[in-house]
Parts: C-alpha cells; sequence; structure tokens
C-alpha cells in the first residue's frame, strides 16, 4: 500500500505546510484569488505518528519572511543568543590576556563596528595582489602568484591543493588534489542540467575583467575563454567520482613522479614548496578523477592566460568580496547588502568568522562533567544494546560478526570536553590594526597550521566540527562519534529529564551515528577505519546487497511526497540504515510500555519541522537524508515494538505487513 508521507496544505499565503503520512487533503473549489484546503482532522498514533506527536506544534508554527523551514524541535536561534552574548560580554569587558581568545574577540568586535566597508578604500596589498594576477604574462607566473595567495590570503586557487588522512591508511596524511565542481560560481552538475550554464562563466568572467578597466569587446573575449575552458573541463569530468558522497570509491593513490605525469605543464613540488610545504614528506596524493585534472594540464598553456586570469581574479574577488565590490560599480550591486543594525552584523561577523575563538568559551559556559558524564554513559549503553544485537545477527558470517564487534568496541566519542583553549604565544601578533588585518593575519595562522598538520600526528579526538555548531557526526576513518554542546540543549538532551526521553532525543541521533559505522557507505571500513571493501567475504557482500535492496525498495515503495514524489531508496540508504538501526538499538534499551512512549515520542518531536513544498521536493531530489516525516513514520513503521505499543493492526495507516518490513539487524 502506499503511503503519502508529506502533505502540503496551501494556504492564501501559499506557505506550504508539511504533515505526515495517512491524511490526504482535497482543493475545495475557491476563487482565482484564493485556494484552500479542508483541515486535517486529529491524528492517531496508529495513522500517522509523526502528526500525532507533533501537531501542536505545526498549528502554531509561523514562518518567517524568507524561510523555507521552521525547525520546531529545537530553536537554533538560541545558540545564536548565547554566541551573541558571550560576545557582548567580552566585548564590554577589558584586561584581557594578549593573544587570548577573549583579546581576538574584542578585537574583532571592535575593528567590525569601525570598519567602513563601503568607503575604506581596497586594502593596499589586496590590490596588489588583484594588480599582479592582472599582469601575469605566463601560466608559470600565475602559479606563482596563486602559491601566494594560497599562502597568505587562505584561498583554494585553482589548483585545490590541501593535506587530509589517507582513507586506506588513517594513521598518516597525504596530500589531495580535489576534483573541480565548477568554475567560478557555476557548478559542473548546473552545466550538466542546465542549457546555458556555461553562459553564466561568460557573464561573469566579462564583468570581472570589466574592473580591471578592459573594454566590453575584451572583457567579453576574456570570459568567453573561459567559458569554453569549463567546457572542456567539464566534458572530462567523471560524474560518478562527482556525486560519490563519501569520496573514497573514486579514490586512488598516486605517487609523486605519476603527479608530475599528469602535470607537465605545472612544476607541482616547486609550487607546494613556495606555499610552505615540506615536499620531501610528501610521498602520496589522493586522486579523484584524473582524467579531469589532465584537462586542466592541457588548459595550463601560455595561450589560455587571459582566461586562467580571469578565473584567477574570481576567485579572489570572491573571498575577499567585502573590501573589494563597493568600488567596482560593475559588481557592486551584486555584493549582498545587509541592511541590519551594525551591532547585528558585528555580532553575526565574529561568530562566523571566529568560532576557534567563542568554541571553548561556549563549551566552558555551557557545558559540565556532570552532563559529560551523563552523555557518555548513555553512549555506552547505546553501544551495549549495539553489541547485543550484532551478536545475535547469526545472518552473518562468524569472522564478519567479529570485525563488527571489534569496530564497534573501537568507537571513541569526541564532546566538548575535548575542547582545548589555543596557545597564546602563537596568537600575540595577530590582530593588526584594523578588521581586515586581523581577519587576514587569522587567516595565514589557519594555513600555516594545515601546512603543519602534514608532518604531525593523526589524533582520533580531533574535534570535526565546532562545538557550538548543532549536530554529530561519524567519521569512518578515526571510527569516532564527535557530539557538540549545542545538540545538548533541549528538547534533544537534558542532564535533569528523563532517560528514556534523553534517549529518544540524543539517544536516537548517537544510536544513528553510531549506526553509520554498519550502513552500506561505512561498513566498507574495517575496524582500523582503513577503507578496505575486502575485509567483507563475498558471501557476506551478498547478503548484505540483498538486505540494501529490499530497504531501496521498502523506502521507495511505501513513502511519496505530496503522493507523487517518491523517496529515492538508493540515494539515502546509508542514512535511511543508521536510523533504523539506531532506532533498533535504543528500542532494545526500553524494556516497558511506558518507557517505550517516551522514547518513541521523543523520537518523533526532535523531527519536527515544516517545510516549504519547494523545499522538500529539493531534499527529495538531491539530499542523502528522507524528509523528517520519512525519517519517523517509515522507521516506526519496520519497528515491531512499535506495533505492541500503539495496538497498531491492518487497516492503520502506519502498519506495514511483517513480510514487507525491514530490518538492520533482526
Amino acid at each position: 500500500m502506499k503511503k503519502v508521507a508529506v502533505i502540503a496544505v496551501t494556504a492564501v499565503m501559499a506557505v506550504p505546510l508539511m504533515t505526515g503520512c495517512g491524511a490526504v487533503t482535497t482543493p475545495v473549489e475557491t476563487s482565482e484569488s484564493e485556494t484552500s484546503v479542508k483541515e486535517l482532522g486529529p491524528a492517531r498514533a496508529q495513522d500517522d505518528y509523526y502528526r500525532f506527536v507533533n501537531q501542536d506544534r505545526f498549528d502554531t508554527a509561523e514562518f518567517e519572511y524568507g524561510e523555507s523551514t521552521v525547525e520546531m524541535a529545537f530553536n537554533s536561534k538560541l545558540i545564536e543568543e548565547q554566541i551573541d552574548g558571550i560576545i557582548e560580554d567580552i566585548a564590554a569587558g577589558s584586561g584581557y590576556a594578549k593573544g587570548s581568545e577573549e583579546d581576538i574577540i574584542k578585537h574583532a568586535f571592535d575593528y567590525y563596528m569601525d570598519y567602513d566597508f563601503d568607503n575604506e578604500p581596497i586594502p593596499e596589498d589586496l590590490m596588489n595582489m588583484i594588480e599582479a594576477v592582472d599582469n601575469a604574462k605566463t601560466v608559470d607566473e600565475l602559479m606563482d602568484i596563486e602559491a601566494r595567495l594560497v599562502r597568505d590570503y587562505g584561498i583554494s586557487g585553482i589548483l585545490g591543493i590541501e593535506p587530509g588522512v589517507d582513507p586506506f591508511d588513517p594513521q598518516r596524511r597525504i596530500m589531495f588534489i580535489a576534483q573541480l565542481e565548477g568554475v567560478l560560481n557555476t557548478s559542473f552538475k548546473s552545466m550538466r542540467d542546465e542549457l546555458y550554464a556555461a553562459d553564466y562563466i561568460r557573464a561573469d568572467g566579462k564583468v570581472i575583467m570589466m574592473t580591471r578597466g578592459y573594454d566590453k569587446d575584451t572583457a567579453e573575449q576574456y570570459g568567453k575563454e573561459l567559458a569554453y575552458l569549463a567546457i572542456d573541463l567539464y566534458s572530462a569530468t567523471d560524474f560518478d567520482a562527482l556525486e560519490d558522497a563519501w569520496g573514497f570509491e573514486s579514490l586512488d593513490l598516486y605517487t609523486p613522479a605519476q603527479v608530475d605525469e599528469i602535470f607537465t605543464n605545472v612544476d607541482i613540488k616547486a609550487y607546494l614548496e613556495k606555499i610552505g610545504y615540506d615536499t620531501s614528506g610528501i610521498d602520496t596524493y589522493g586522486i579523484s578523477d584524473a582524467e579531469q585534472l589532465k584537462a586542466l594540464n592541457a588548459i595550463f598553456d601560455d595561450k589560455n592566460i587571459n582566461a586562467l586570469k580571469t578565473w584567477e581574479l574570481g576567485n579572489l574577488y570572491d573571498a575577499y568580496s567585502r573590501y573589494i565590490a563597493p568600488h567596482y560599480g560593475q559588481i557592486s550591486s551584486t555584493a549582498h547588502k545587509d541592511y541590519r543594525p551594525l551591532r547585528e552584523k558585528a555580532l553575526d561577523d565574529v561568530s562566523a568568522n571566529f568560532k576557534n575563538e567563542t568554541d571553548p568559551i561556549y563549551v566552558e559556559k555551557y557545558y559540565s562533567a556532570e552532563m559529560d558524564k551523563a552523555l557518555r554513559d548513555m553512549c555506552d549503553d547505546i553501544r551495549a544494546g549495539y553489541r547485543e544485537i550484532i551478536s545475535g545477527a547469526d545472518w552473518l558470517s562468524e569472522p564478519v560478526r567479529e570485525e563488527l564487534l571489534k569496530k564497534l568496541e573501537n568507537i571513541v566519542y569526541v564532546t566538548g570536553v575535548d575542547s582545548k583553549r589555543h596557545d597564546n604565544s602563537e596568537y600575540l601578533d595577530i590582530c593588526g590594526s584594523n578588521y581586515y588585518e586581523l581577519c587576514l593575519n587569522y587567516r595565514r595562522l589557519i594555513i600555516k597550521d594545515k601546512i603543519k598538520s602534514l608532518t604531525e600526528p593523526v589524533s582520533r579526538t580531533d574535534i570535526a566540527m565546532p562545538m557550538q555548531m548543532f549536530n554529530a557526526c561519524y567519521d569512518p576513518s578515526f571510527n569516532n562519534i564527535t557530539i557538540t554542546v549545542a545538540i545538548t540543549n533541549a528538547p534533544f538532551f537534558d542532564v535533569n529529564a528523563d532517560y528514556y526521553t534523553n534517549l529518544g532525543g540524543l539517544g536516537s541521533v548517537i544510536a544513528h551515528e553510531m549506526g553509520h559505522a554498519f550502513d552500506s557507505d561505512c561498513i566498507m571500513f574495517n575496524s582500523k577505519g582503513e577503507y578496505d571493501p575486502s575485509w567483507i567475504s563475498a558471501d557476506d557482500m551478498a547478503i548484505l546487497t540483498a538486505r540494501n535492496e529490499k530497504a531501496v525498495r521498502y523506502f521507495e515503495d511505501n513513502f511519496t511526497v505530496f503522493g507523487i514524489y517518491h523517496v529515492d531508496g538508493e540515494q539515502t540508504l546509508g542514512e535511511n540504515y543508521a536510523d533504523l538501526g539506531g532506532v533498533e538499538c535504543i528500542t532494545s534499551l526500553a524494556k516497558t510500555k511506558e518507557d517505550r512512549i517516551r522514547l518513541f515520542e521523543s523520537y518523533a518531536t526532535v523531527w519536527c519541522e515544516m517545510s516549504s513544498d519547494e523545499s522538500i521536493i529539493g531534499q527529495i531530489a538531491y539530499d542523502s537524508h528522507s524528509p523528517a516525516v520519512i525519517r519517523v513514520n517509515a522507521v516506526l513503521g519496520s519497528i515491531d515494538e512499535f506495533y505492541e505499543t500503539y495496538d497498531v493492526t491492518e487497516g492503520d495507516g502506519m502498519y506495514i505487513a511483517p513480510e514487507d518490513r525491514i530490518s538492520r539487524w533482526y
């Protein structure tokens, strides 16, 4: 039976409402100026659990102007207010130790308030770099300039080379030469999907070069030449690699000699040394699209110097647009206009650009040893749940099951206690005399740290994201789960709340992330964090593939958006499996009906949101996550304990026939 997972309710203001499955709205005839629908009746847990739990929130939720999603489970503005409060308190104080987080934050806030972005001239050193790019006569000269832009201005550059962890040996770092995803602000995906996308590159290139004083015809020619180069790169691009979510299936390792065979027109060793890397320690490069890089090498020809300069200038303009755009009439209208009060803009800018400084202070203020113990204890409980479930998965061979259990035991938790303040001595001279100088010096320090990281030991407890970011993530190479401080706010987690409420909230997120270790993608990493699909036997792989195919069909066949758009079961398989395995795990920890009710209600609550129809359709098309309502109803529809808890029977909207239900482990 098809289930309508999302219903759009279009009001006079044309704001769609996302609701749950099992209820269909029927349009009512109206005048041309007004559209209405039948109101949905009260939801039953047995028919539409998502709406049953969240209907009161749906009834009171309001979209603000320009919003496509109303996140009602958690108010993200709470975190913004917390960070703003930290910045304001620091800005109001004085006497901070030089180079400390507080010292940098205060300088950043005060400098921003004093900086006149509209009228302050383009900084002299930045102007010199613009002119250097424009005056380059050869590719060699341009690449020397790009190395300076990477080293001193934090720009990734056309080549986009930087260190990262080797997925085949996560104990070491290697250099990665990234696959290009587009040129200027036009992606190769848009070039694939839109007939005239390459024309955007031509138009952007023309505008960029007109800022340098070229006449329209010459600027047009430069933009056109860049568009042609982009078409060449697009034609050589491996789209399977471009759409490889993790980027490991398409990754190959190359020696420096092999890289030199690809880049015959660019001296990669000299380029990296100009940035500051010690190339004597670089013995491996990670490359995911060698054919595209060969095409890139081909365009590094002096005959293309004008197009390449246009591209380089575009990257520089994009990175420093706030200091450049106001001074060029051709692009000033494209710069984002922010009419909010100056103080509000300053708070946002400092928060966005100096997260590493506000982060440890945020942890100190909003995270405690008591919270960390409760969180880690819950993580251990979830690990124990997985241990029991995986141990009972007799459809796996003994060697594979043992390796999965070893991987489970090796998982490391990264929490707020891993956040550390920096060494003030490294930041003593960072502030400069204005906001531009502070930001520039800060970028340069980040680049220096990136260069140093190539030769530093790899740590599994490095923080993968700011603790003030509302998120959690699993890293397959480190086999660790990062749980930020921001996500330990209610309703996801409350140290004083009922255990099963927390388990259904943040516990479900942690179980989801832990489940990623065994999803259809990350299961290819062994217990050491090495990407090695061969560790799974052919027989076990055949069983896993068959279960994957059933899961794909389950989501595609049973759940649609607006009754029309099917969930892409293949695209969402990894996330759906993490959801399903996670809920199976936490449900196994709840032994009574009352415990399960609190757990299921909390799980549905934390996914509560309303989204516009356009946003939902876009999610269906491109996101690896299913819409929130499906993450709740489709998952619970395959959990036997849910049927027992709410007495769901055939004919109910949540009912799935036993033979059609799926499981990650059972």
